[in-house]
């Protein structure tokens, strides 16, 4: 008899401004993840007969391989071989919805979803710290992976060893309006560019802005969210790559947003809004912005979520 497990896992974005790696908030944008076999045995090994196969719809469905160097893959055999239980067949269905390289969580979402897809099919025997800390090991840092797994606007961050994180509420009252330009960052080649040494005015901008970004958000002070998603540690490094950065980020405070930022690495940029026609006026207005440095854009508004990897 035939077993599958399908979970949904939402984008994310991170940094937000000053939340350089730390800080990150999920968005009501799904991927989805489907695992598939007959049974499962108990091997310290992978299976030298298992076979696997894998399709892919949506975002990346001409560029992100089928076999097991794929990420949703790779991060399911983690598991299989930490467990030690293997699928005796494997067949992979990806839905992606979440753009590639733009800055919203895709590897991320990508990693979960193999894992927790993955531990539900052995029978769930890591527990969510268990999974959490593999995922971080494999993706580098938590920042994206734990907004994600539990929604939310989350504080993460490694301590010890071991990924920690603190929870916030998001608020039903903001929207977050995304403008996804066709031009996409790679994280690899957006962390060059990144300064190696800071001055220490630029430390103590960051940690302000961020206490205030964080008590912001907790409090509804939203129009301190003007000046609570500066940045002066990764922004203006990437704003290199990405023509208009700057000034797509104030005509969106222009149009109506109460702020806005890079989203993780980029290419994205997140605004927030209240809901309804400030959305559309925002959207419109960093659209609009980008096309007057030669970039074409796509935008989009949806709510924040909080509630991280749903079971299906």
């Amino acid at each position: 008899m035939k077993k599958n497990i399908t979970v949904k896992i939402p984008a994310t974005s991170a940094n937000l401004g000053p939340g350089f790696d730390v800080l990150g908030v999920a968005v009501q944008l799904y991927n989805e993840v489907t695992l598939e076999t007959d049974r499962v045995v108990n091997s310290s090994r992978k299976p030298a007969s298992m076979p696997l196969s894998a399709e892919i719809r949506g975002a990346g469905v001409d560029s992100l391989p089928l076999d097991d160097s794929n990420l949703v893959v790779r991060a399911a055999f983690n598991v299989f071989q930490k467990t030690k239980r293997w699928p005796a067949s494997l067949y992979v269905r990806m839905l992606n919805r979440i753009p590639l390289s733009r800055g919203l969580g895709s590897s991320a979402a990508a990693t979960l979803g193999g894992m927790c897809a993955a531990n539900r099919l052995v029978g769930s025997p890591l527990s969510d710290q268990e999974v959490l800390d593999m995922a971080v090991e494999l993706e580098g840092h938590p920042d994206n992976l734990v907004p994600a797994m539990f929604g939310g606007i989350c504080v993460a961050g490694m301590i010890q060893h071991h990924a920690r994180y603190l929870k916030f509420r998001a608020p039903w009252s903001l929207r977050a309006v995304i403008c996804v330009p066709h031009l996409t960052l790679s994280t690899s080649e957006a962390r060059r560019v990144l300064p190696s040494r800071i001055p220490l005015s630029a430390a103590v901008f960051t940690s302000s802005r961020l206490a205030f970004l964080i008590g912001a958000l907790i409090q509804r002070r939203y129009d301190y969210l003007s000046f609570a998603m500066d940045d002066v540690l990764h922004q203006p490094a990437r704003a290199t790559m990405l023509p208009g950065l700057a000034e797509v980020i104030d005509e969106a405070k222009r149009a109506g947003a109460y702020g806005s930022a890079l989203s993780g690495a980029g290419s994205c940029v997140i605004a927030f809004t209240r809901p309804g026609a400030t959305a559309k006026q925002v959207g419109q207005a960093m659209q609009k912005k980008f096309a007057a440095f030669d970039v074409g854009s796509n935008w989009f508004d949806v709510a924040l979520l909080n509630s991280g990897i749903i079971y299906k």
